[in-house]
């Protein structure tokens, strides 16, 4: 009999395990699938008021959208794309010129200073941007530039921690064995480095390029006369009390975006030679 107790006390924490995972599994459900079901059903809703399903589905919320709707599409696409190289590019770079360094004097200030604005809410961060390039000698409150440097300041500290996270001592010590076998700088860093760095580098332009397409905060402070991303379309529409349509065009956006973060984390093969 008392060979049968280990045996009797595993089901009961098995079981508490399973409950577990099964609360956890709904709970994200709730908290983040369900929220881009509602959405997915709003945008081909015919009508949807005070009842738990659409009364009806249709296609003209998506009928609607005009050229304006689109051109906002694609300058949030673009606007994505070129935050998430110049943040990768930025944060690679930092990384690299900060491995190894003592992370006291120079090297910690610029660490504080890359990662600051993660402690700024973005209001204020794109406040503060809006002050001080709005005059000459340096006036980017009529362009869209300046949308470009508010959300590239908001990720870069998520892509300089990616590529610094890869940076492991095993990297360091690949690099001075090439250096030490009379390689040059710029060998050390394409065939060494980089090769190294690609999971991490394509993580970084994931994230970026994720954060741009849903920035608001900064970009509404800071967005010049003409210009408008989805997000800002989106917020328009709602305030107006438009949710159908302002769902039709959140939904197109998430299945863009979700194209193009798989064509980005996408493998590429390797040659064979």
């Amino acid at each position: 009999m008392a060979a049968e107790w280990p045996l009797v006390a595993v089901k009961p924490r098995k079981l508490a395990g399973a409950l577990f995972t099964i609360f956890v599994a709904l709970l994200c459900f709730w908290l983040f699938v369900l929220p881009v079901l509602v959405v997915a059903m709003s945008s081909v809703a015919a009508h949807w008021s005070g009842t738990i399903l659409p009364d009806g589905f249709s296609m003209r919320w998506f009928e609607r959208l005009g050229s304006s709707d689109f051109d906002a599409l694609t300058t949030s696409l673009e606007i994505g794309f070129g935050v998430a190289v110049l943040g990768t590019l930025l944060g690679l770079w930092l990384a690299l010129a900060l491995e190894g360094r003592d992370r006291r004097g120079l090297g910690a200030l610029v660490d504080a200073v890359a990662m600051m604005p993660n402690g700024v809410p973005s209001v204020v961060l794109g406040l503060s941007v809006l002050i001080a390039y709005h005059k000459k000698p340096v006036d980017l409150s009529g362009s869209a530039a300046i949308v470009v440097l508010v959300q590239l300041a908001l990720v870069l500290p998520f892509c300089y921690r990616s590529a610094a996270a890869a940076l492991r001592p095993e990297l360091t010590v690949l690099r001075e064995a090439a250096a030490s076998l009379g390689a040059p700088p710029r060998m050390v860093l394409a065939r060494i480095v980089l090769p190294q760095l690609v999971p991490a580098i394509r993580a970084s332009l994931a994230l970026g390029f994720a954060l741009s397409l849903g920035e608001l905060g900064a970009t509404l402070t800071v967005y010049p006369p003409g210009f408008a991303t989805v997000p800002i379309v989106v917020v328009g529409q709602v305030n107006r009390g438009y949710y159908l349509p302002a769902s039709a065009l959140s939904l197109i956006l998430l299945a863009v975006s979700l194209a193009a973060l798989l064509l980005i984390a996408a493998r590429v093969p390797r040659r064979r030679g």
